[in-house]
């Protein structure tokens, strides 16, 4: 599920499967903003379908968000669980990095 500036949103978890929060800061509709959304939810639906949670924050409208995190340049990806902190800068185009980082291959998922 992605929510485009919102807190809430489902919770969702397969039984016996880990569930997948994250936050991903964007600066508006910029290329590397709607490349970094577009190939985040490709890789949750194609590896994560049904056990994950979206959180888009655009900096341009909420600052303060950006700042209670620190978040000094976006498009930047925070994993908020299952293992909170992971984090990732750029357009999210690379896989390999982005599945391993994430720890989403291998047995980790």
């Amino acid at each position: 599920m992605i929510n485009g500036g919102k807190r809430a949103g489902r919770g969702a978890a397969v039984a016996g499967s880990k569930a997948y929060a994250f936050r991903l800061f964007v600066a508006g509709n910029g290329s590397n903003s709607t490349q970094a959304r577009g190939n985040l939810a490709r890789l949750c639906e194609e590896y994560l379908k049904g056990r994950y949670q979206i959180d888009i924050v655009d900096v341009l409208k909420d600052p303060a968000m950006a700042l209670k995190h620190s978040i000094l340049l976006t498009p930047m990806l925070i994993m908020l669980k299952p293992r909170p902190g992971a984090s990732l800068l750029g357009n999210l185009s690379d896989t390999k990095t982005v599945l391993a980082t994430l720890l989403l291959i291998g047995d980790e998922r």
